[in-house]
């Protein structure tokens, strides 16, 4: 009987880790196409620049050299 219980504990093993790992591929899968349309807004955002900038502007303390 003992042996029966190690095959039961190794198959229970093996399927929480490839539950797991299907777990994982999907948060993965669900995260990377978030990223990509979050990557191709930032690249057709104009970039912000000092001109952008009101005249009287004046930077925080920690922003001065």
């Amino acid at each position: 009987m003992e042996t029966a219980d190690a095959g039961r504990t190794e198959a229970l093993v093996i399927g929480v880790l490839v539950v797991c790992a299907l777990v994982a591929l999907g948060a993965a899968v669900v995260l990377g196409r978030g990223i990509r349309p979050a990557d191709a807004r930032a690249r057709a955002e104009r970039l912000f620049t000092r001109a952008d900038l009101p005249a009287a502007f004046q930077p925080g303390v920690s922003a001065r050299r």
